[in-house]
């Protein structure tokens, strides 16, 4: 009798074994420390209700191996509750979806808006921005195309990221302007307060401090950044002000175009001018004046009244 009950508890002791070394393997699979949330989660109290549940086990009606199924059942349901901890953000967004919102504005228009962190958003005319009802997760993210300045609402823990086309600009809590009109091929990023992030494909991140830009040119992927640039003229158009400081002609012409809801065409001996004027309040006849003075050349009025050829010796 000694002999038999020796054995069933030598047997016993590696079962009991080998059942800590499975739920200890599983913990060490799971690693819930490198969780953000991990500090609710308690790894011994858990360990030791599977193995206590194990051993309650009446020996008498369940053998060995059915008890094996019953922890393997206990360690199956924990491996999925731990694989939707840590993808808790996808699960509710199909769970509990967050709706997509859009804001759009016609080319002499301007919105303001706040967004559900309190970041403020003015968006230029000819724009659209696409942003969720509400943030969820470790990031807020909108997507912008056209024009748009924001002043982010700061939180170091959740950055904020706006997306134009393929460049990502990325901020914890700011204020600075973004230009990205599909027409122009390039974006352009000028800061007023705070640090930015900008990130290009295949293109090292740029960062940008107050009274700073950086141009990135979508067709060669060129990136250009500029010092002291006077901010505050550039979103000038956030309370209708129309005032350009050394801008190129063609971008010139564009903002004229989306503004004032007509098609301007330069000869190409015009490409390399800038333009520095003040047109706040200035009517389109009167804008189309001094540019020509500006090129030394004429503006030309289409038989319609709504289209404009530029001719000009050049600056």
């Amino acid at each position: 009798m000694r002999k038999f009950t020796f054995l069933r508890k030598k047997i016993e002791a590696k079962d009991r074994a080998l059942q800590e070394n499975l739920v200890q393997k599983y913990f060490d699979e799971l690693d819930l420390s490198k969780q953000t949330d991990a500090a609710g989660f308690d790894n011994d109290a858990v360990y030791n209700r599977i193995t206590q549940q194990i051993d309650a086990m009446p020996a008498v009606k369940v053998n060995s191996k059915k008890q094996w199924i019953a922890a393997a059942s206990v360690i199956a349901v924990l491996a999925t509750a731990g694989a939707l901890y840590q993808n808790m953000d996808q699960v509710m967004d199909v769970v509990s979806p967050i709706a997509q919102k859009q804001q759009v504005t016609a080319g002499s228009q301007v919105a303001n808006l706040t967004l559900s962190d309190g970041t403020k958003v003015w968006l230029n005319g000819g724009s659209k921005l696409s942003y969720p009802e509400t943030f969820r997760g470790d990031k807020r993210e909108i997507r912008i195309t056209g024009e748009a300045f924001l002043e982010v609402a700061h939180n170091d823990k959740i950055p904020f990221i706006v997306r134009s086309g393929s460049v990502r600009t990325q901020v914890l809590g700011t204020s600075f302007n973004v230009k990205a009109y599909p027409n122009e091929n390039f974006v352009k990023v000028d800061v007023a307060t705070g640090k930015v992030g900008v990130m290009a494909p295949k293109q090292q991140t740029v960062f940008l401090t107050p009274q700073q830009e950086v141009i990135l040119d979508n067709k060669t992927g060129k990136v250009t950044t500029t010092r002291n640039v006077d901010v505050n003229a550039l979103t000038g158009w956030r309370d209708g002000s129309f005032i350009i400081k050394n801008m190129p002609l063609a971008e010139v012409l564009n903002v004229i175009q989306r503004r004032f809801g007509v098609q301007i065409k330069a000869d190409n001996n015009l490409s390399q001018c800038s333009i520095t004027a003040n047109f706040t309040n200035v009517s389109l006849q009167n804008v189309m004046k001094i540019i020509s003075k500006l090129v030394k050349g004429k503006a030309i009025q289409g038989a319609d009244g709504n289209s404009y050829q530029l001719k000009g010796k050049g600056c």
